[in-house]
């Protein structure tokens, strides 16, 4: 899971910020396992997969609400988009093959 925690480099930066970060002692919680940069590009990778793609729009839907609730199952997830728990799995799969093999051509080619 990813959550916008301010790691990585910020487009912008408030001096009054920084001053305010670096007094406050330790940052607790949960940290990312991935750049907030990596998950700009899923996230596009998810909206070019939506918006692009024919015959995937329905994997992108089953995707994005399979991680937005976490811990959901495909059972759940197929109550919720109105088709089996079967189809529902066979989605996520889909999107997330096609959302693995686009980070693959991106590492490539950088």
């Amino acid at each position: 899971m990813w959550l916008r925690v301010q790691a990585g480099m910020p487009r912008y930066v408030s001096p009054a910020w920084v001053l305010m970060r670096e007094g406050v002692a330790g940052h607790g919680g949960e940290q990312p396992l991935i750049s907030d940069e990596m998950a700009l590009l899923v996230d596009g990778l998810v909206c070019r997969l939506y918006e692009e793609r024919r015959g995937y729009r329905e994997a992108a839907v089953a995707l994005w609400h399979y991680h937005r609730y976490s811990g959901m199952s495909y059972r759940a997830l197929g109550r919720l988009m109105g088709i089996t728990h079967v189809k529902a799995q066979a989605l996520v799969e889909r999107a997330e093959a096609w959302v693995d093999c686009a980070l693959c051509h991106q590492v490539e080619a950088a």
